[in-house]
């Protein structure tokens, strides 16, 4: 390898350890604000402040993935459920 290519290299090189260590950062930064903006959610259906349907409008997340995260924390249902099977139990 000619010291003009190992130049190239080592220049390659290095500004892919740069754009690796941002991109590692922004990512950090991102899971930081996605745990902040899960607890919000938690904390504010557990507290009935808000119905998923409303937490999911103002969040970039739809009524369903709210209710997975809801579930997924142990959020009680707001109401229980309804409908029963009619498979008798023990089978």
């Amino acid at each position: 390898m000619t010291e003009e290519e190992t130049r190239r290299e080592q220049a390659a090189l290095e500004e892919l350890d740069k754009l690796t260590a941002a991109f590692e950062e922004a990512d950090a930064i991102r899971d930081t604000a996605r745990d902040a903006l899960h607890a919000a959610i938690v904390k504010h259906l557990l507290e009935r402040n808000a119905r998923p349907g409303k937490v999911a409008e103002h969040s970039p997340y739809d009524r369903n993935h709210v209710g997975r995260i809801a579930k997924a924390a142990g959020v009680p249902p707001l109401r229980e459920r309804t409908v029963r099977s009619i498979k008798p139990k023990g089978r």
